[in-house]
């Protein structure tokens, strides 16, 4: 290999660690908010078979997995209140 070579081998190295780094964080965000989704999914099922009919649709999933427990305790205040 010569010198041409080696620098355009770092180049697309570093190149491609500096992508990774940027993609790191939306991808931790993504990762965090469908852990969110699902618990919350489970946690409406479970107050479901207590009574308290919260359905679980694109919403109610967005809210949870976007906000985690509080969006979980604003749902069950609405189902609550209303």
């Amino acid at each position: 290999m010569d010198s041409t070579q080696i620098i355009t081998a770092m180049i697309f190295s570093c190149l491609g660690l500096m992508t990774l780094i940027i993609l790191s964080k939306p991808i931790k965000f993504l990762l965090k908010a469908v852990i969110n989704a699902v618990i919350g999914c489970i946690a409406i099922v479970l107050l479901h078979t207590i009574g308290l009919p919260i359905g679980i649709n694109y919403m109610t999933v967005l809210f949870t997995g976007l906000l985690g427990v509080p969006g979980i305790a604003g749902l069950l205040l609405l189902c609550i209140l209303l």
